[in-house]
């Protein structure tokens, strides 16, 4: 029998090609699992960051409210972390979360693991992918000024006026209650055909008028919106930019920036709903409420921070339950125009604006939405009760920093 050469075995490669080819074909498929497992990591990780911060958040706003044991504040943050991550990939497996309440610091702090099967199974890759994530959030400290647009047209007449009194002294009180006196202050602004801004309404039209005189501030001072220079930002009222008088408006007037909680209930119970929706000139009272460059105008201690001011913060809650539609100069465009032109300008100068909408039409609707600019910050409420829960939540949203690990 012949057998084949040496050097014929050598030239012989057609079994080393296979060789090669098998180990580059499971070299690739090695590849191909890390990189798919570790976009599935990464994928995942951001899943449970994103669910760990609801519930963080969720638990730090628990804690600031301070109706919850310790126990039901653990349930509310588990719940929301399991809801969040059910609506993610479905081969995931989550264990129970860990939590840290701290409630002297005002921590929520909460950690889980969480882990998906590896794409070749343990076969040539581990078996099982773990990732673990964490987040806390914390009651914050910071200064605000927050200045409150409420609508008292004829419209809110009967139970809705008196849910957003409800709702807007709810919400005042857990501001004002959740920092150091005078770190957090509320103002108020009601509007209906107009605004009354009482003697500093006046003062604004350019008449010589005392402010420091408490015995006028029943004094008139309805106001239309401005014209001219100072229309569209929060300029002092001086030569050139005087606000343009009114001839109707609500019986109860401006509240200036306050700390005092008593002071601001008090104002909101003088709240009588007649007239149209000038939405537009409640907006911009907001603006020059907590703007420091109104500072001369307001009383000492009403007087708004700088817009530097170190964890300082500036917001308008504004809400109406129709259509801006009582305007006064047709050149600037309708009230709900004005309105939207003023809210982007006013979160240009770094105002955050939060909107809510209590059974409100279509159009009202549109003109908040577009007035917060972000949708998180745009609340729809059909009932009392969610008029209730809106102010709450945007209370204490601006009381709860998230803060991730």
């Amino acid at each position: 029998m012949a057998f084949p050469s040496l050097m014929a075995c050598r030239r012989d490669a057609q079994g080393n090609v296979t060789i090669i080819s098998a180990l580059c074909i499971v070299s690739l498929l090695i590849c191909l699992a890390f990189a798919v497992d570790g976009a599935s990591q990464l994928n995942t990780k951001r899943l449970m960051q994103a669910a760990l911060d609801s519930a963080s958040l969720v638990g730090a706003k628990a804690l600031a409210k301070g109706d919850k044991s310790t126990e039901e504040i653990s349930a509310a943050v588990a719940n929301t972390f399991k809801s969040n991550m059910s609506n993610g990939r479905g081969d995931l497996t989550c264990g129970s979360p860990s939590m840290n309440i701290d409630a002297d610091a005002g921590d929520v702090s909460v950690e889980a693991e969480c882990f998906f099967p590896a794409m070749l199974g343990g076969s040539l890759t581990p078996e099982t992918i773990y990732v673990s994530n964490s987040s806390t959030a914390r009651t914050i400290q910071s200064k605000i000024d927050v200045s409150m647009v409420l609508d008292v047209s004829g419209s809110m007449n009967g139970s809705k006026l008196e849910a957003l009194k409800s709702a807007s002294k709810r919400a005042a009180n857990l501001l004002l209650s959740a920092n150091e006196p005078g770190d957090i202050r509320v103002s108020a602004v009601s509007y209906a055909t107009a605004v009354n801004a009482g003697k500093y309404g006046r003062h604004a039209f350019g008449e010589d008028i005392d402010l420091d005189d408490d015995s006028l501030w029943w004094m008139p001072g309805c106001v239309s919106e401005r014209v001219g220079d100072g229309a569209w930002d929060d300029r002092a009222p001086e030569e050139d930019a005087w606000v343009t008088p009114a001839i109707r408006c609500p019986s109860s007037t401006i509240l200036p920036l306050t700390g005092d909680f008593d002071a601001f209930e008090e104002k909101i119970d003088t709240f009588v709903a007649n007239g149209g929706t000038a939405g537009h000139i409640g907006v911009a009272w907001a603006w020059y409420l907590i703007s420091p460059l109104w500072e001369d105008v307001w009383p000492d201690e009403s007087k708004p921070r700088a817009y530097d001011e170190e964890n300082g913060l500036k917001v308008v809650i504004l809400m109406t339950d129709g259509i801006f539609n009582q305007e006064y100069y047709i050149p600037y465009g309708s009230s709900s125009e004005q309105a939207e032109h003023l809210c982007e300008e006013m979160r240009d100068a770094g105002i955050l604006i939060f909107s809510v909408a209590f059974q409100a039409p279509t159009a009202g609707q549109e003109t908040l939405r577009n007035c917060a600019g972000v949708a998180s910050r745009y609340y729809e409420a059909s009932t009392e009760s969610e008029l209730m829960a809106a102010y709450e939540d945007i209370a204490l949203l601006l009381t709860v920093l998230k803060l991730v690990d």
